[in-house]
């Protein structure tokens, strides 16, 4: 991709597009209406494994975000079967989804991680400080920063999606008397870059209001596996407690600057790195592109720090500009990688556990 980068209208790279199969079309022929599409029944199992312990794949990670393609009436149809929408259904509060209609792309997002939520805590702690110190109260009354917002009603092609922005800044329009999403923030940690890539149309060109997404990445590498085998007599062997609490942050070794992390030999977390891009529309095209000189590396640091201004992301002409603190997200990331590696152990012994038959608990998503 060029320093100056673009997106076609799919929410692709103009210069590299990676399409999934486009396995949710309906079919033409009589035995393929017989059998549903396998988008759909991807989603379904991977929802029923979700909500019913019984099914579940014991190799399932629900920390992944999971992606397939699902026609907008699928979509429809599923939340429907499983009762999904519903403000009363407890499931409700589970995990997130973000359907893209012009892509037929729905995405869930079960379990957040350490390493993503560390990301989008520091731009949203930035961010009310920020608007604290520098706007008058009757601006600030104006402006809401969330972080768990279901956004929908976007113009074509995009009129049937839905999607929750890692960080939204939102801001009442005097005009339309309208709460415009403004801002936008989406972090990718077990994501791939071309999935992130396609939620930038949705935001700048779906919601015409928004003048700004922001696309954190963050790798690791090697990509998780875990270490061990679900054997609690490995327990023994390796001198690791069988109780999950006992498995602690501060008998986990940080090897590097960023990673890897290991406890009693074996290897928990790898190596991160992490980068930022600035997306905008093109005034000219009314495209998304990538903004010229935009991509700042945040681990390792190479580059110099960006900088916002507060025109960026509220209806001013403000230049007032703001720069994060770059050095205390690097910090806190290598405490939450270690965080990460405790986590990922934990859960490996308590499927262990499970196996043995000394722990028959259910884990709640």
């Amino acid at each position: 991709m060029t320093p100056e980068g673009g997106l076609n209208g799919s929410g692709s790279p103009i210069s590299q597009r990676h399409d999934h199969p486009s396995v949710s079309r309906p079919e033409q022929s009589a035995a393929a209406t017989r059998k549903p599409p396998a988008g759909l029944e991807q989603a379904r199992t991977y929802l029923q494994q979700l909500y019913d312990a019984r099914l579940r794949d014991r190799d399932y990670d629900f920390k992944k975000v999971f992606t397939c393609r699902i026609s907008q009436s699928e979509w429809s149809g599923l939340c429907s079967e499983l009762d999904l929408e519903s403000p009363w259904s407890e499931r409700y509060k589970g995990p997130r989804f973000s359907y893209n209609s012009a892509t037929s792309t729905l995405k869930i997002y079960a379990m957040t991680s350490w390493i993503h939520e560390t990301v989008v805590s520091f731009f949203s702690e930035h961010f009310h400080v920020l608007f604290a110190r520098a706007l008058p109260k009757r601006l600030r009354q104006k402006i809401q920063v969330f972080t768990g917002l279901k956004v929908d009603g976007f113009h074509p092609p995009f009129e049937d999606s839905s999607k929750v922005p890692d960080l939204g800044i939102f801001m009442d329009n005097d005009n339309t008397e309208e709460i415009d999403l403004k801002w936008a923030l989406e972090v990718g940690f077990s994501e791939r870059y071309d999935d992130l890539l396609e939620d930038i149309p949705m935001f700048l060109i779906g919601k015409a209001t928004c003048s700004m997404a922001i696309l954190v990445k963050i790798t690791e590498s090697p990509t998780y596996r875990c270490p061990l085998d679900f054997d609690l007599d490995i327990c023994e062997g390796l001198n690791i407690p069988q109780d999950v609490g006992q498995i602690v942050r501060k008998d986990f070794s940080l090897e590097g600057d960023y990673g890897p992390v290991k406890f009693k030999g074996h290897q928990w977390a790898g190596q991160i790195s992490a980068f930022l891009e600035v997306w905008t529309c093109n005034p000219r095209t009314g495209e998304p592109r990538r903004k010229r000189l935009s991509r700042m590396d945040i681990i390792p640091a190479k580059n110099s720090s960006l900088q916002f201004q507060l025109r960026d992301f509220l209806y001013m002409n403000d230049d007032q500009e703001t720069s994060l603190d770059w050095d205390e997200l690097r910090t806190r990331l290598k405490v939450c990688l270690q965080s990460e590696a405790v986590s990922r152990c934990r859960a490996w012994l308590h499927e262990s556990r499970k196996r043995a038959g000394l722990d028959d608990t259910e884990r709640h998503f």
